[in-house]
């Protein structure tokens, strides 16, 4: 099934507050000093997530959303080549962004491109700005340990095939982001959310760097690890459970 904030909320269930947004005037204060409108799916995210602590804390190495007050326009010091972009995301240590062309902004639902320092034209990301944000949002809830309930699995000789006949992750279960790049796979099955991340280098398209599990139930949690350590050579992995 394709990503959707939607998804997101019934994932968060209770965790998620009206807290967890940003105020209205707050939104409307940036869109004046910007001069134009964010784009409805934009707008809504940090209207409803804006300041949720799974989603907009810091990252190690990943995509995250730039803080409301810090979105922007580049100017002419900018690396990029066409700067008529509006920039909303970024992966911080890799030096990448990502944005929305500025002819596009009163679309819905627009295209995101991604540039990165050694690469300063833009390619396109995502063909759709409401998918890219749930996607990535559903990376950010697996890869960064906010959750009560985690376990990583290291690169191993296991690749993605191996992963899913072991945890028997069916079709349904998985959440299409839509991205161009195809750098991670993303499931949810019985209140898990598991996510693959993809050694894109790699010509052989189920190569993995790591995967992550996590939830906010542990009932879930160890029922999937119990089902797992059925396997006699299941890779090596890293879980808080024990310490709780």
């Amino acid at each position: 099934m394709k990503a959707t904030i939607e998804g997101i909320f019934r994932f968060l269930g209770e965790h998620h507050k009206e807290a967890h947004g940003i105020p209205e005037a707050d939104i409307q204060a940036k869109e004046q000093s910007l001069g134009f409108s964010l784009p409805t799916a934009l707008r809504n995210y940090y209207k409803t997530l804006g300041q949720s602590p799974y989603i907009t804390q810091g990252c190690n190495n990943q995509y995250e959303p730039l803080l409301l007050q810090d979105v922007f326009i580049p100017d002419d010091t900018f690396f990029t080549t066409d700067k008529a972009f509006l920039i909303f995301y970024q992966v911080e240590e890799s030096v990448i962004y990502c944005g929305i062309r500025i002819q596009d902004l009163e679309q819905e639902d627009p295209s995101v491109y991604l540039c990165a320092w050694n690469s300063p034209d833009w390619q396109l990301e995502n063909r759709s700005l409401l998918r890219f944000l749930a996607g990535k949002a559903l990376v950010q809830l697996g890869v960064e340990d906010r959750l009560p309930y985690w376990a990583i699995f290291d690169e191993s000789m296991w690749d993605l095939s191996d992963y899913r006949r072991c945890m028997r992750l069916e079709r349904e279960y998985e959440i299409d982001e839509g991205s161009e790049l195809d750098a991670w796979k993303i499931y949810v099955k019985d209140d898990v959310l598991i996510v693959f991340e993809l050694d894109v280098s790699e010509e052989e398209t189920d190569a993995l760097l790591a995967v992550y599990l996590a939830s906010f139930q542990r009932a879930s949690m160890e029922k999937l690890l119990s089902e797992m350590r059925k396997v006699t050579n299941l890779p090596s992995f890293r879980t808080n459970l024990s310490a709780q």
